[in-house]
């Protein structure tokens, strides 16, 4: 139970670490620049499942807050605020479990690592805008843990295969970056792998025979989702970014690392990885196959990170700033936590406790000022727009009452902070407020009012834009002859706004929403009420706390089950979120490719039997094992 308790009260703390920027900066909605995207999808496959409107490209995240959400009532709109930064938690410690099963660090050298990688990721973009990375990333990590335990020759290759699953069902181009480590790590252990086949060793018992198994297992297993189960395309881009904004994006997020800091406490926690002197206890304590697999599968990561750091850069053609995240979060991380150590060790060698006490405190403390520095000066802004949000909200009810299958055309204009990205920001804005029903009849022209009447394109002038608007206008221009109503909100399209309405007759059905062509309303539409989903602190902390237990709940059993009962509780404890996560997201798969209401009754069911069955499989698993109900295989925990 302290483990339990240990991991719980490390997960609150690192949400805390962020969830306290709301009120510091007395944010209203949640942040991001993809938070709208993400709401309108886990909306949408709560009620109407996955499949149309390119809802089963990387459905991870619509599955598993769609389950959530039904579970704890909360609206996806409130989940943004908590679930987001709850990952980060997740993730922490995931990699923490991942460190204590290769090198060895005993309990303290755990919550070191889980305290040291959750501030750490403030330093890049997963923090409350790439949510899909950052759960890919969680996934990746407790897989980690899970290869390590199955390279050392104990119970974790069916684990592993299901959460790399789970990880490429949140984001299946970054799986594929992790596939490319992973065969580069077997590249590293194939020369002793050969040379143990020789000795009589069967090559499926090496490192690189299992690395190498679990790695295509569970390539196959996901290539057989994305097209047996989800029919999707590989490529899973929606909006290509300006790559002219690269580079930009990767020397600002270098900056804020601080490298003259943690540049070299980074080398220097590489140097005691490398001979052992990290792991709490002395060195060499830990050395084994696993510390192998650890060592390996590092150096993979980071060479593969480097390497699309250098090709995103040279050629743009990827952004360099999303492989900078990748190195950062796992070796980074667990380099300057392996320094940490480091000293920790040293200093109780010679002074005792106390004193390494108060330089635990220090060192993580210190060490994630850089985190904190980059999450409060320069993290992620709210993209939300308040008055677009209440505007669309008031003009869903006027969409509400038409019949189903009528489409309906919003008028935008291409102008907006987001650049060429501004269209597609407007567009999440709208389906955000749409009742999930509605989605499909929605379709948006961008420009002038005059054009759209006429049925023709207004063109933009700039290339960006034309390229990033013209799948809208191949979209609409399909439906125009049927001439569906045209709605045009103020916040979206101000001066089409004030032109529709002064000088085309355009009617003013709602504070800021005209109907430049439709049916009116029986009465003027009141303003919906603004969304108030920023809860106070203890509220928020609360909700983090709710899902957390409901994550550990999920995946206890079945991690039980997949690990073995000889698993130290520390391990057991950090992977049961992510487990739970990867089980809830399996689990919701199929019923939502069917169109069961994920946010409804179908996925209480869903979380019931997910987590019934991980405990029935322990308890399976207990009996398998000879452990009666009186013994604990978690001694001490």
């Amino acid at each position: 139970m302290k483990a339990f308790l240990m991991a719980f009260a490390l997960a609150l703390a690192v949400s805390e670490f962020y969830l306290a920027v709301y009120p510091s900066r007395h944010l209203a909605l949640p942040l991001g620049f993809d938070t709208s995207w993400y709401v309108w999808r886990a909306q949408y496959v709560a009620v109407q499942g996955m499949g149309r409107l390119g809802t089963s490209l990387r459905p991870g995240h619509a599955l598993l807050s769609s389950v959530l959400g039904s579970v704890t009532g909360l609206t996806q709109l409130r989940l943004a605020v908590v679930f987001p930064l709850l990952l980060v938690s997740v993730f922490a410690l995931a990699l923490g479990a991942f460190v204590r099963t290769c090198f060895g660090v005993d309990r303290m050298g755990w919550a070191v690592t889980v305290a040291v990688a959750g501030p750490l990721l403030g330093t890049t973009r997963l923090v409350g805008e790439n949510v899909a990375n950052l759960l890919n990333l969680a996934l990746l990590a407790a897989a980690l843990a899970f290869i390590g335990r199955c390279v050392g020759g104990r119970r974790g290759f069916v684990g592993a295969v299901a959460l790399l699953v789970a990880a490429g069902l949140a984001h299946w181009l970054f799986l594929a970056v992790a596939g490319v480590a992973f065969s580069l790590s077997v590249v590293l252990a194939l020369p002793e792998s050969l040379r143990q086949r020789e000795r009589g060793v069967s090559f499926l018992r090496t490192e690189a025979g299992r690395v190498g198994a679990v790695t295509a297992a569970a390539g196959v297993t996901m290539a057989a989702t994305i097209v047996g189960i989800l029919r999707a395309p590989f490529q899973t881009f929606e909006i290509r970014e300006d790559p002219a904004r690269f580079l930009p994006k990767l020397r600002t997020d270098v900056g804020q690392l601080m490298l003259p800091g943690l540049g070299p406490v980074a080398l220097a926690g590489v140097a005691g990885l490398v001979t052992g002197k990290s792991e709490t206890g002395g060195p060499g304590e830990s050395r084994g196959r696993s510390r192998s697999f650890g060592l390996h599968v590092l150096l993979a990561w980071t060479v593969v990170g480097a390497v699309g750091m250098a090709y995103g850069a040279v050629t743009r053609g990827l952004p360099p700033h999303r492989f900078l995240t990748f190195v950062v979060a796992v070796p980074g991380a667990v380099a300057l936590a392996a320094a940490l150590l480091w000293g920790i060790n040293w200093v109780r060698s010679w002074s005792g406790r106390r004193l390494a006490s108060a330089i635990i405190v220090t060192g993580v403390l210190a060490l994630a000022l850089p985190g904190a520095a980059a999450w409060y000066w320069h993290g992620p802004d709210v993209w939300i727009d308040p008055a677009g949000l209440q505007q669309t909200a008031t003009a869903s009810r006027y969409v509400e009452r038409m019949s189903p299958g009528r489409p309906v055309v919003f008028l935008v204009n291409a102008v907006g902070p987001a650049g060429v990205l501004s269209v597609p920001l407007k567009e999440r804005l709208i389906r955000m407020a749409l009742p999930p029903g509605r989605e499909t009849d929605l379709h948006l022209f961008v420009g002038d009012p005059v054009d759209l009447l006429a049925g023709r394109r207004t063109t933009p002038s700039d290339h960006g834009t034309n390229e990033a608007t013209l799948s809208y206008w191949e979209d609409v221009k399909g439906v125009l002859p049927e001439d569906p109503p045209i709605i045009i909100l103020e916040s979206l399209a101000d001066d089409q706004y004030l032109q529709a309405v002064d000088t085309m007759s355009a009617r003013v059905i709602g504070p800021g929403v005209a109907l430049l062509r439709g049916p009116a309303p029986p009465a003027p539409l009141a303003a919906e009420p603004l969304p108030k989903p920023v809860p106070g602190q203890p509220v928020g902390l609360l909700w983090a706390g709710l899902i957390l237990v409901l994550l550990f709940a999920a995946g206890a059993g079945w991690t039980y089950a997949l690990a073995g009962p000889e698993t130290p509780p520390e391990i057991t404890w950090s992977v049961a979120p992510a487990v739970g996560a990867a089980a809830i997201m399996l689990g919701a798969l199929v019923p939502g490719r069917l169109g069961l209401h994920l946010g409804g009754a179908a996925g209480v069911v869903i979380y019931a039997v997910v987590t019934l069955a991980g405990f029935g499989a322990a308890l399976s698993m207990r009996s398998v094992a000879g452990v009666t109900p009186t013994q604990s295989p978690h001694t001490g925990s």
